[in-house]
C-alpha cells in the first residue's frame, strides 16, 4: 500500500488517514525516504525539515486516533518554496547571498498550514530571487523536467522545485509563489494544476518579496480538488463547493489575440483541441478580442517592466554588492528596472489599473477567460545556459501569457490536459475577475472532468 502513497492526491491521503488506513507518521517517513533516495543531489529540495515533519506527523497521528482531526488535509505532507520563512530553518530565495538567513518565525501561510495539521517536508529549489520563468539555478542546480529522461529540460520557474516535488512524488502538494507566472508556468510544464490567487487574497507576511504589488501565493497540486482544499487552508476560509460542477450553461471566453502569437504549433493544436472538447461538453465558447493584453505589454515596453522596478527597490543594493553571487541573467533583469523614472512608473501603474478595470468589465458575466498557459514547451537547459540571448528569449516567451494576469490583477488556474505531440505537458489557463477564486475553481473542476487528469512522468 505504501508504494502508492506518493501517487495519491492530497485529499485521498487525507481520507486514508481519516479511515485509519494511513498512519501520518509512516506517511511522512515514506515521503522523506523518497526524497533522500530520489533527490540525492538536492536539486528539488534545498533542505528537508525532517525533525519538524516527524513531529507534526506524530501530532496528526494522535489527533486521528482521538477522532480530533483538524480538517481533510490533517497529516498530509507538502513542500514549501524556499522563500517562505520557516522558524529555525534557512530560507534563502534560492540565492547564496542568503545562505545564512535563518528566520525566527514562520510565514503566516506556513503557520496556517501547520495549524490545519499539514506536514512541512522541506524547502524547495527556485530561480534565485524567484526572478525567472525557466527555473534555472546555476548555484544550487536545476531540477530537470521529469517528462524527458533523455534531455534535461527546464522545469519552469520560478517555483521549479515545488512543481517537480509533486510531479516526481516527493510531496502530496506544493506551495509556490506567482509574480509573473511562477506557479502556472511550472504547473503547465509538469502536468499539474497551478492556482494563481488574486494579489492581496493571501497574506505575504514572512514571504521574501520580489515585486510586492504583483507577488501572490498559490498551490501546485495533482488536481483541482486538491488546489481548492489547499487554498482554503492558506486562506483560513471554507473551501469552495465543487460538487456537481458542470460545463452545461457555462460561458467561456477565448482570447483570440496576442496569447496565440508565436505559440508553438504543438501547444496551439493541443489547446485548440481542448477548447473544442469544452464546447462539446455543453459550454458556450465565444472567441473575443482582448485589447487590454496588447495595451498592457505596450505600456510596460514604454515605461519599463514593473516587476524589475519593484525588485530593484527590494534588492538592488544587495545584488550590486554581490555580483559574483547572482546569476548574470537574473542580474540583467534587475538592471532593467534600475534606471526607471518615478513619473513613468506612476503612469505605468495608473495605466495598468485602468486596463485591469476594462478587462474585468469585459469578462463580467463569463465563467472564465481562456488562453494557453505557456506559449512554448520546456526548452533544454544546456542550450539556454550556453546562450544568453536564447535564455532571455525563452524567458520572455514563457512569461508572455501568464504575466498578463499579474499586471491586470486577475486570478487564474492552469489545468493540465495533454501534451504537445512530443510528450511534453501543455497547460490551459482559465482566468477570472479578482477575488473570484471559488467560482474559478468550480468551473476548473468542471473543465477537468472533461479534459481528464494531467499526464504523468514515465
Amino acid at each position: 500500500m505504501t508504494d502508492a502513497w506518493h501517487e495519491m492526491t492530497a485529499l485521498a491521503l487525507g481520507r486514508g488517514i481519516a479511515a485509519g488506513r494511513i498512519d501520518p507518521k509512516a506517511l511522512a517517513e515514506h515521503f522523506l525516504d523518497r526524497i533522500e533516495a530520489v533527490d540525492g543531489d538536492h536539486r528539488v529540495y534545498l533542505r528537508t525539515m525532517r525533525e519538524r515533519a516527524l513531529a507534526e506527523a506524530g501530532a496528526a497521528r494522535a489527533r486521528a486516533r482521538a477522532g480530533l482531526r483538524r480538517g481533510p488535509l490533517d497529516g498530509v505532507p507538502l513542500s514549501w518554496k524556499d522563500l517562505f520563512d520557516s522558524a529555525g530553518v534557512a530560507t534563502t530565495a534560492g540565492s547564496p547571498i542568503f545562505a545564512e538567513r535563518v528566520p525566527t518565525r514562520d510565514a503566516v501561510v506556513l503557520a496556517r498550514a501547520s495549524r490545519a495539521g499539514m506536514v512541512a517536508l522541506g524547502k524547495t529549489n527556485l530561480t534565485e530571487f524567484a526572478f525567472s520563468a525557466l527555473g534555472i539555478n546555476p548555484h544550487y542546480g536545476t531540477p530537470a523536467n521529469p517528462f524527458d529522461t533523455a534531455v534535461a529540460r527546464c522545469p519552469g520557474g520560478s517555483s521549479s522545485g515545488a512543481a517537480v516535488s509533486v510531479a516526481r512524488g516527493l510531496a502530496a502538494a506544493a506551495i509556490g509563489s506567482d509574480t509573473g507566472g511562477s506557479v502556472r508556468i511550472p504547473a503547465a510544464w509538469n502536468g499539474l494544476v497551478g492556482l494563481k490567487t488574486t494579489a492581496g487574497r493571501l497574506p505575504l507576511a514572512g514571504v521574501m518579496p520580489l515585486a510586492p504589488s504583483l507577488d501572490t501565493v498559490g498551490p501546485l497540486t495533482r488536481d483541482v480538488a486538491d488546489a481548492n482544499a489547499v487554498f482554503a487552508v492558506l486562506a483560513a476560509a471554507p473551501a469552495a463547493d465543487l460538487a456537481g460542477a458542470t460545463l452545461r450553461g457555462a460561458r467561456l471566453l477565448v482570447a483570440e489575440d496576442l496569447v496565440w502569437d508565436g505559440t508553438a504549433p504543438g501547444v496551439t493544436a493541443a489547446a485548440r483541441s481542448a477548447i473544442e472538447r469544452l464546447a462539446s461538453a455543453g459550454a458556450t465558447v465565444e472567441r473575443i478580442a482582448v485589447p487590454e493584453f496588447a495595451a498592457a505589454l505596450a505600456l510596460t515596453k514604454e515605461h519599463g517592466p514593473l516587476v524589475s522596478v519593484e525588485a530593484c527597490g527590494e534588492w538592488y543594493e544587495l545584488v550590486e554588492a554581490n555580483p559574483d553571487k547572482v546569476y548574470h541573467n537574473v542580474r540583467r533583469r534587475f538592471l532593467m528596472g534600475a534606471e526607471a523614472r518615478a513619473d513613468r512608473i506612476e503612469r505605468l501603474r495608473h495605466g495598468l489599473a485602468a486596463l485591469g478595470r476594462d478587462l474585468h468589465a469585459r469578462i463580467a458575466g463569463a465563467d472564465a477567460l481562456i488562453a494557453p498557459t505557456v506559449a512554448i514547451s520546456p526548452p533544454p537547459i544546456a542550450a539556454l545556459m550556453a546562450d544568453d540571448d536564447a535564455y532571455f528569449a525563452a524567458n520572455m516567451a514563457a512569461l508572455r501569457n501568464t504575466t498578463l494576469g499579474n499586471l491586470l490583477r486577475v486570478c487564474a488556474v492552469s489545468l493540465p490536459f495533454g501534451d504537445d505531440g512530443a510528450g511534453l505537458p501543455v497547460g490551459l489557463m482559465l482566468m477570472g475577475r479578482p477575488f473570484t477564486e471559488a467560482a474559478l475553481l468550480r468551473i476548473a473542476a468542471a473543465a477537468e472532468a472533461v479534459l481528464g487528469p494531467g499526464p504523468r512522468p514515465a
